[in-house]
């Protein structure tokens, strides 16, 4: 009989398979850090750190941004608990299909998903909606972090590394009656716990075809007490809600 636990156990051999087939190999947490696109990388200066728990609440876009170099150079990803993000917008944002685990529907057995996908992925995508106790949530951190593996989780996460929310986006691009919209820039409030003080940044989003831009002019402007920069970063609409 086809249970969750028979296709939890398949999707465990699946990894593996992949991995001896492919000569997958999984670094210790202190490992160098997975590639960002360098119009980000003033958000996370030290790039995607293995073994870290990045959450990025208000904007799926940004999420899938800041794995997508990481994807094209040949990381293995896994998107959980995402239904709403097809696999269009995952390419579209620069995720390698060809290296990209869906698990859109993980249900009660959404700790039991993580783990098999923590321990044979580079990067694992969480999403806000997914169903975990905080003790579940502290068990697979730690698991991350003895395994090597990066976690990018939508919404907030007790204990995250490093926290990334999206506090206000203004539009620009519409003209009086036409045009269409171009890009948003975007107020990032960056906290956690490898952060120290909270910081602010204002990252562009283009609305273009580009996924990410990395060769837009920087710009200075300030937030409150801080003086932060300004980066492109691809955000065409999802078609999903999703911003």
């Amino acid at each position: 009989m086809d249970t969750q636990g028979t296709r939890l156990a398949a999707a465990r051999a699946a990894l593996s398979a992949v991995e001896s087939r492919m000569g997958a190999d999984r670094k210790a947490a202190e490992g160098p850090a997975l590639a960002l696109d360098e119009a980000l990388a003033p958000v996370l200066p030290h790039g995607l750190r293995r073994g870290k728990v990045i959450a990025v609440e208000g904007s799926t876009s940004l999420l899938l941004a800041l794995v997508a170099r990481a994807s094209k150079e040949g990381a293995w990803t896994a998107m959980v608990g995402m239904p709403h993000v097809g696999l269009l917008a995952a390419a579209r944002r620069g995720i390698d299909l060809d290296r990209l685990a869906l698990i859109p529907y993980p249900g009660a057995q959404a700790p039991a998903a993580l783990g098999a996908c923590i321990d044979g992925m580079d990067v694992v995508m969480v999403g806000q909606g997914i169903a975990l106790s905080d003790a579940d949530r502290r068990r697979l951190a730690g698991r991350a972090r003895e395994r090597g593996c990066v976690m990018v989780v939508g919404g907030s996460w007790t204990g995250a590394h490093v926290q990334l929310t999206v506090e206000k986006s203004r539009w620009s691009g519409l003209g009086a009656g036409e045009g269409r919209l171009r890009e948003r820039d975007v107020t990032v409030a960056i906290s956690g716990r490898s952060v120290g003080a909270t910081r602010r940044m204002i990252i562009t989003l283009d609305a273009g075809d580009p996924p990410v831009g990395s060769g837009g002019s920087a710009r200075r402007a300030a937030v409150g007490d801080s003086v932060v920069g300004s980066s492109a970063v691809g955000d065409r609409a999802l078609g999903t809600g999703a911003a």
